[in-house]
């Protein structure tokens, strides 16, 4: 008699290990249900297995354990975070500029990392420092002074861009105190010599090829980032399993005819592998790719065979046990869930396939398209949770982008070869000028993309319908007649959930960032508001989500600064039922006035100091510059104010009496008592930083205003 299930032990843990960090992050925030659910059904099914004598009750206790793992593990993470916290502290820096991003752009904002105080301390991770008038470069050794905020990764949207490059600690407008030129690292050096010689011999894909060779996809213009974004191949500027087994393949075809020991092998393919791991920084997806090359070798020298599922759940484990809330990272689920899709999807159907009698080319074809479905499916209520929407010529274009942007990866790995090879990198460049030409021209379609929402349990429920599609589970006719039809009932209970807009009421929404400070606001009548600048994308990107919860009759949009706008925001802002634009900076940008008008959207410049809308009302500040913003729906006033300190002046005297102030300036001063939302958390009482909260929402209720920031 077969097992009901084909026991896949690394991956039932790694789920737990999951759901524990998971418990974790929602018991920080006081919610405790999540961690209850998994801990009595764990131990309800290790009774069960006690009562019937199953064998399974070992699998279960050791999933019991490692759900108590992920949740120690997670809470010491946090526990550390909140150790470090500094809120405003003036202090005295030393560290040494190390290449973060510094490849690809040149601006303020650099990265110090081997850091101390002046008494000596050392500080954990890296400082991100904003500096004025002053150059620095990779390896000097500067000492700078400041405010330090800690940066608070987990809050309520996990900003895993600071866990991914290590940034603890934020200083603004830092004052250079001391500099000495230093050294730079072996892996600076490389990355240097990398981007040197790709922007020497490559016209107009340097930035894409810096990216497909290092995963810094910095020096990537937005034009292309945005066109291989909206076609669905931006995950081919990942460094992943892609680039690690090209160069797996490589060193294995040399080492084809000494027949070594799995064992031996695999030490001799994992060191170059490791080290190319450590030029791209260590980055979730080159690790997942290396930790699976590893469990590959160990499979082969204890079983003789290799289990994807297995080797993707041992990375995940080791990953996660490393770094926790790498979990929240976009870029690790896709990572992850693409080599799901691939064993779950593509394996079983491609032993269907290979029994069949097929014409190279045409098995050839039918494999790409195969392969590259199954990375999709496997990833779309993932892509439509983060982004909103799904490109819908991924997997065609995927079939044309990978072969191409292999054999660009493979040049430019040759063309990294000093004296004539360097050349290579001219044929690669023309190579990845049809990769862009076609990313732009199915970018430039109207269809190229399609809204999907969903929620977190879309994802569950596909990861468990893909498990039994790939055979893991032996349910017979009758079982599989009863489980599909009910997990297609719970998607689309779970996809109306996302989509079905609820009825609007009165509050509002600030998303504030270093760059950015976007509030959403929505009211009885069904009118919305949305209060922007366009320099902050992921701000722009969770206000509009926002609004997308409430069904709408109207939406209102006032731009406070035009001039960063970019298709990509304006493209997310077509999910809105816009009626009116309303520029508030006087200076109307091109796209953006270009853009509204094709949609039949009235672009009007607000005269100054005036207040518009309905049952939303907001007014403009001027004094000879925007400094000030006040919007206000029912008894809920928020003002914003742009500046510091004399901003906050101007609009006292102005007879402002807002409930909750929005300041960009972390040190700009407001009257004791009075509710302020900046960057950064300040010592100041009442005050409360996007740094450690997130984004916030404010709701009326009777006669007190509630914030909310979860």
């Amino acid at each position: 008699m077969k097992k009901l299930i084909n026991i896949r032990v690394p991956l039932f843990l790694a789920v737990t290990f999951i759901l524990g960090i998971y418990s974790c992050y929602e018991w920080y925030f006081g919610n405790f249900y999540c961690g209850l659910v998994v801990a009595v059904l764990l131990v309800a099914l290790i009774v069960f297995c006690a009562i019937r004598r199953n064998g399974a009750q070992k699998i279960v206790i050791a999933m019991l354990i490692f759900s108590i793992l992920g949740f120690g593990v997670a809470r010491l993470s946090l526990y550390r975070m909140d150790k470090r916290e500094s809120v405003g502290e003036s202090v005295t820096i030393s560290g040494r500029v190390c290449d973060l991003n510094r490849n690809a752009s040149q601006n303020s904002v650099y990265y110090l990392e081997e850091c101390t105080l002046s008494d000596g301390r050392k500080i954990h991770g890296r400082v991100e420092v904003t500096i004025y008038g002053t150059q620095l470069n990779t390896g000097d050794v500067v000492t700078v002074s400041g405010q330090s905020f800690s940066t608070h990764p987990v809050k309520s949207d996990v900003e895993t861009s600071l866990i991914r490059d290590n940034i603890t600690y934020k200083l603004d407008n830092a004052t250079v105190i001391d500099l000495q030129p230093g050294p730079t690292k072996l892996d600076e050096k490389i990355r240097a010599y990398i981007y040197e010689a790709t922007q020497e011999y490559m016209l107009q894909n340097s930035g894409v090829m810096y990216a497909l060779l290092t995963g810094d996809r910095g020096a990537i213009s937005d034009d292309v980032y945005y066109a291989f974004s909206r076609a669905g191949i931006l995950h081919l500027l990942a460094v992943s399993g892609l680039h690690v087994g090209f160069i797996v393949a490589i060193i294995c075809l040399a080492l084809k005819r000494l027949c070594l020991h799995p064992l031996i092998e695999g030490a001799l393919v994992l060191i170059p592998s490791f080290f190319y791991a450590y030029i791209c920084a260590f980055t979730p997806s080159v690790m997942r790719a290396v930790v699976m090359v590893a469990c590959s070798y160990i499979a082969r020298a204890c079983y003789g065979r290799y289990d994807m599922l297995s080797a993707i759940s041992w990375s995940a484990l080791l990953i996660l046990l490393v770094r926790p809330f790498y979990l929240f990272d976009v870029g690790f689920q896709l990572s992850f869930l693409s080599v799901y899709g691939i064993a779950t999807v593509y394996a079983p159907i491609n032993r269907w396939i290979s029994r069949r009698k097929l014409n190279k080319a045409v098995r050839y074809i039918v494999n790409s398209l195969l392969l590259s479905l199954s990375c999709v499916v496997a990833t779309v209520f993932t892509v439509a949770l983060n982004f909103g929407q799904v490109p819908l010529f991924s997997a065609l274009l995927n079939i044309i982008a990978i072969p191409l942007v292999s054999v660009a990866f493979s040049l430019g790995i040759f063309g990294l070869i000093p004296s004539v090879f360097h050349y290579l990198l001219l044929v690669a460049d023309y190579v990845l000028r049809v990769v862009v030409a076609c990313a732009k021209a199915v970018a430039q379609l109207d269809f190229a993309t399609i809204a999907v929402y969903a929620v977190a349990a879309c994802t569950v429920i596909l990861v468990a319908v893909l498990f039994v599609f790939g055979g893991f589970v032996n349910f017979g006719k009758l079982g599989k007649r009863i489980f599909y039809p009910m997990c297609a009932i719970l998607l689309v209970v779970s996809i109306l959930f996302a989509v079905i807009p609820t009825h609007a009421r009165s509050q509002a929404y600030v998303a504030v960032t270093d760059d950015s400070d976007v509030v959403a606001a929505v009211s009885d009548s069904g009118e919305g508001a949305l209060i922007l600048d366009f320099n902050d994308y992921s701000a722009l990107y969770n206000a509009t989500h926002f609004l997308q919860h409430f069904r709408l009759t109207s939406c209102t949009l006032y731009v406070t600064d035009s001039s960063e706008a970019t298709p990509a925001a304006l493209d997310l802002l077509e999910s809105l039922p816009l009626n009116k634009v309303y520029v508030l900076d006087a200076d109307t940008d091109g796209i953006l006035r270009e853009n509204f008008e094709q949609r039949g959207v009235s672009v009007i410049n607000q005269y100054p100091n005036s207040t518009t809308g309905d049952s939303i009302k907001v007014q403009s500040y001027f004094d000879a510059v925007l400094f000030g913003v006040s919007v206000t729906v029912d008894e809920i006033d928020i003002c914003i104010a742009y500046g510091g300190a004399d901003s906050v002046r101007k609009l006292m005297e102005s007879g402002i009496s807002a409930g909750v102030y929005v300041l960009s300036d972390t040190d700009a001063v407001s009257p004791s008592g009075v509710l302020t939302i900046t960057p950064y958390q300040s010592a100041a009482g009442y005050n409360y930083g996007a740094n450690k909260y997130g984004n916030f929402t404010i709701v009326q209720k009777g006669d007190r205003i509630y914030l909310s920031f979860r």
